[in-house]
């Protein structure tokens, strides 16, 4: 969603500049007029922002946990809200998180809420974060709040980063051991070919196939790679639209362990946070739900959080809409007697994020060697195909 900066007079005639999210420059034109601002110029911030802006420090949503963090600090030791959104501004936000900082700090100097000034971008401030914060306001506990946000927002980013590190290694050999496969069907073998050819000879057919592969690739590789990207953004897009489809293939994903654990493992931890700092269960499911990426699971928490809303107790919503494990079930039933359902929901988080990381540790473990064999079997083939028939030209000078 693009990003406004505008220039306006509000209702007591005082000239204003902020940003503000939109979809387009008529719908943020509309959202200001509607907060009573008169706005006499408007342009998006993609006009002005340089290249060396997009990666600054603290400058878009991956600076929110750091932002929060710092705040969080500055509020604890005695220093006014509006004030210490100012010494952001100056000093550790960049970018575009820097004017958000300076609008913010303007709306709440006009009388608003800070959870109501963070609602004003969605796409930087999560909707949970941001009811989180209205919660907190209300029992004057903002800054052990934002406290909590910053940590579980780095405990997410580290768990995200273990898997993508986890990942990085098969996935470096598998590019790279492509990328040689390129170098000598693109490059070695095109000039083997001309020396075959004067040569006269009879080659052997896997000698025949990997020359026609070859001059495949040079004739209409550009177009095999435009037509395979094309479908791989076909198919996504079709993925994100069409609800069906989507269903269908996240319905499939949830019966795959790994993932049914990592998804599992989320939602628990998302709702004993909110729990635990103080907002309603049913609240809590909400802004679980819309953090889930797997509609189906979506589903299944927005069902629970409806049995929940018509005066079914957690446990028993969970164990009717199923698909939640048994352990899940178990810890959500004494979580209730208990009166600790977060402390529950935390432990059972904690059991699936390991039990996630074992399984991603077992994956690696199987399918590192499986890619190596795999661009080994690809390279022998080429080389096979190669030298035999060299040797044969050998033999018949000899």
């Amino acid at each position: 969603m693009p990003t406004f900066t505008y220039t306006g007079v509000n209702k007591s005639g005082k000239k204003v500049k902020g940003v503000l999210d939109g979809d387009t420059k008529n719908s943020a034109v509309s959202r200001l007029m509607a907060d009573g601002i008169l706005v006499s110029d408007i342009r998006s911030m993609r006009d002005k922002k340089s290249f060396l802006t997009s990666f600054q420090l603290f400058s878009g949503k991956n600076a929110v946990p750091d932002i929060f963090f710092q705040l969080s600090l500055l509020l604890k030791s005695g220093i006014a809200l509006v004030h210490a959104l100012k010494v952001m501004s100056g000093s550790s936000a960049r970018g575009r998180m820097r004017n958000i900082m300076m609008d913010v700090a303007g709306t709440i100097s006009e009388g608003k809420r800070f959870s109501e000034a963070l609602g004003k971008y969605p796409y930087t401030f999560e909707e949970m974060y941001v009811n989180l914060i209205k919660t907190a306001e209300e029992v004057g506990r903002l800054p052990e709040v934002l406290m909590d946000i910053a940590r579980f927002e780095e405990e997410k980013k580290k768990v995200k980063g273990k898997l993508t590190s986890a990942l990085m290694y098969p996935m470096a050999v598998l590019i790279m051991g492509m990328g040689v496969v390129g170098f000598l069907l693109s490059y070695v073998v095109p000039k083997l070919e001309g020396i075959f050819s004067a040569a006269g000879s009879d080659i052997p057919t896997s000698t025949k196939t990997l020359i026609a592969i070859s001059s495949v690739l040079q004739s209409y590789g550009i177009f095999i790679f435009i037509l395979v990207l094309a479908a791989a953004v076909g198919v996504r897009w079709y993925y994100r639209n069409n609800v069906k489809f989507r269903m269908k293939i996240d319905s499939r994903l949830l019966e795959i362990q790994f993932i049914n654990h990592v998804l599992i493992a989320r939602f628990a931890h998302v709702v004993a946070f909110q729990v635990s700092e103080g907002l309603p269960l049913t609240e809590a499911l909400d802004n679980a739900a819309k953090v889930s990426w797997n509609r189906a699971f979506t589903s299944k928490v927005d069902a629970v959080a409806d049995k929940v809303r018509s005066g079914d107790r957690f446990s028993d919503a969970v164990k009717r809409v199923g698909g939640f494990t048994e352990l899940f079930e178990a810890a959500a039933a004494t979580g209730e007697q208990s009166g600790n359902v977060a402390e529950l929901l935390e432990r059972v988080s904690s059991f699936f994020g390991k039990k996630s990381e074992e399984l991603t540790t077992r994956f690696v473990s199987i399918i590192e060697p499986l890619f190596i064999m795999f661009i080994g079997i690809i390279i022998g083939f080429i080389v096979i195909s190669i030298m035999d028939p060299l040797f044969s030209l050998n033999t018949l000078v000899r």
